[in-house]
């Protein structure tokens, strides 16, 4: 069954169970009310038999004349019956609509209305309706007397039945609206899950990751889950882009020495001079080592592709600054290191891959700084985050370079980066790494003046 028959039927069932509970107590209600409407008029007649009776009452009244009693009694027109009994029970008086026959009743009800006053009960008639009763005890020439007046529950019992026929039927014509009304709405509201799917099937059908749902309702739930599908379709078909040109950028990169090396093992076949055949090793070696390079960095991004969690040991940042330091002065040349601000600051991470960023760092400053320029490390807080800076006054980045300088593959001065032996892929590690860890990394540049790149990590 499909989930829009499932909220329907789910939606109609619960409106069943609220409108059959409400039609219960509603009738109920309705019935209560009816009955009390009954037992008023009962009370009433009761009160004023009670008060037309009340001069009879002494016992100078002896014997009873139950003919007078009969006249004293008020008319009957609010009730349907009456009738007087006397204190063994026997009907002394009655009214004419009772005819020949007498109202029922029972020692307990007579007992009932000695110790209360008055009592009252229902009684089963000749028309399946019911009597409902009220028992009072007056005097009567000194003696005590049962006055009972009784009501029949025909007119009740009919407005119950056609109250009852009315909510059955006012049930089953809100079921069946509800079921129309709310199978439409259901089937409006899932209208974009259906694009969705469609969007879904026709993309595994043609491998196209360009299509979108493009939801334009309201942000509700279903609008998040088309906004959330177009994202992840977008995601996917960037990292397929990103895949297709990391392929191709790798095939490019390890192309070219693998032509080299090629071309120097044909010349090594050949009678060769000493000089040109340790040349031709110098050149495989070179090569080599520039491919094993490349193998490496895209073992280290396949790594971090791949999702698997670091090892979070503490990491005392300073000490790694300090240590960065030392290798690069061996490197630097001419050039100088300095440190600058150096915070004792501890962050939690894989001290390993912490220092491959700022090892990755520090050499790319020092391969676009010229001789006598600086190099600054500096370590700082700022709020929640630990700095790494490294900074340099070489020959910066153009603005038109600087949104691409994380791209795999990427190089802003290319002839420059092949000769010193980078890939290309040094900054793409730094930006991997960090993000891992939960951070970021920021750069300024300006062209001529040096860059500054930051590696923002969470204390």
């Amino acid at each position: 069954m499909s989930i829009r028959w499932r909220l329907t039927l789910w939606f109609a069932l619960i409106l069943c169970i609220i409108l059959i509970v409400s039609g219960a107590f509603f009738y109920v209600a309705l019935g209560r009310w009816l009955t009390s409407e009954v037992a008023s008029n009962l009370r009433v007649y009761s009160a004023r038999a009670l008060d037309a009776l009340a001069p009879l009452a002494s016992e100078e009244f002896r014997p009873i004349d139950y003919a007078v009693v009969q006249l004293a009694l008020p008319s009957s027109a609010d009730i349907d019956f009456y009738q007087l009994m006397d204190g063994d029970g026997n009907v002394v008086v009655k009214s004419e609509s009772l005819g020949d026959g007498e109202l029922p009743v029972n020692q307990e009800v007579l007992d009932e209305a000695l110790r209360g006053g008055a009592a009252f009960a229902t009684f089963t008639s000749n028309d399946d309706a019911g009597l409902y009763a009220k028992v009072s005890v007056l005097e009567v020439g000194g003696q005590t007397h049962f006055l009972e007046v009784a009501q029949s529950l025909a007119a009740t019992t009919n407005a119950l039945g056609r109250a009852g026929f009315f909510l059955l039927v006012s049930i089953l014509v809100i079921l069946t609206l509800a079921l129309i009304s709310g199978a439409l709405l259901i089937r409006r509201a899932l209208s974009p899950v259906r694009r969705v799917t469609a969007t879904a099937q026709s993309i595994e059908a043609s491998s196209d990751l360009s299509r979108r749902v493009s939801y334009r309702g309201p942000r509700d739930e279903i609008g998040q889950l088309a906004t959330t599908f177009d994202r992840m379709i977008e995601r996917l078909d960037n990292a397929l882009k990103a895949q297709k040109s990391f392929v191709a950028d790798a095939s490019h990169e390890l192309r070219g020495p693998l032509t080299v090396m090629r071309g120097n093992l044909d010349l090594l076949r050949r009678n060769l001079s000493e000089e040109d055949r340790r040349e031709s090793l110098r050149a495989l070696e070179a090569e080599t080592t520039r491919m094993s390079k490349v193998v490496g960095d895209l073992l280290v991004l396949a790594e971090l592709d791949s999702g698997q969690p670091e090892r979070e040991d503490a990491v005392a940042l300073r000490e790694m600054l300090l240590d960065a330091q030392r290798r690069a002065r061996q490197l630097a040349g001419n050039r100088q290191i300095v440190v600058g601000r150096q915070e004792d600051l501890w962050v939690k991470g894989n001290a390993d891959k912490l220092e491959q960023v700022l090892s990755n760092l520090v050499d790319n400053a020092i391969k676009y700084t010229p001789d006598g320029g600086t190099i600054t490390l500096s370590l700082f807080r700022n709020g929640e985050w630990a700095c790494l800076a490294v900074g340099d006054t070489g020959i910066g980045i153009s603005p038109q370079d600087l949104p691409h300088i994380f791209d795999r593959f990427y190089r802003v001065d290319k002839a420059r980066s092949k000769s010193s032996g980078g890939t290309g892929l040094g900054l793409a590690i730094v930006k991997g790494i960090v993000e891992r860890h939960g951070g970021r990394v920021t750069v300024t540049s300006e062209p001529g003046k040096g860059s500054t790149f930051t590696v923002w990590l969470k204390l």
